[in-house]
């Protein structure tokens, strides 16, 4: 069992972003419980402690995976860069850690499966609707880019 703490800030310009952020992880992993809390501060959030686990069962053989940086071609490893600077500037304009826009897997991920498409988007692992109608035409513009 694993335990991870998610937070949702209640605040019009961040509380829709952060449901997504937390719905999507619940869609890559298997909740065995979990407790919340309301956090007053200078913008009020939920704390949401999760304890959960990998979701049994093997992934779709249809989606891209990629685990880690030795996986890449070197051509790859130019695009994985691209995407992590774009991530950066995005974390930056919404004030959240990177790994909460995309994490360094699924951007190893795209870059690996270069989809051209938002529906080529949808085949890489872990990468949820919201994702992809928040941030997937950018996607393809920095993969066009690259």
């Amino acid at each position: 069992m694993k335990v991870k703490v998610l937070k949702i800030r209640i605040s019009n310009q961040f509380q829709k972003m952060d449901e997504d952020s937390v719905n999507d992880y619940f869609s890559n992993f298997e909740v065995i419980s979990m407790e919340t809390k309301l956090i007053e501060d200078e913008i009020n959030y939920w704390s949401i402690l999760i304890c959960y686990r990998e979701k049994s069962g093997k992934p779709n053989s249809n989606k891209t995976i990629v685990h880690s940086e030795e996986e890449l071609t070197q051509e790859e490893m130019i695009i994985y860069n691209k995407l992590k600077s774009w991530r950066a500037e995005k974390a930056k304009q919404y004030q959240l850690p990177p790994y909460i826009i995309f994490h360094n897997t699924h951007l190893m991920s795209i870059a690996r499966h270069k989809p051209c498409t938002l529906e080529d988007l949808e085949n890489v692992n872990g990468i949820g609707k919201s994702k992809i109608e928040k941030f997937g035409i950018e996607i393809i513009e920095v993969l066009e880019n690259a």
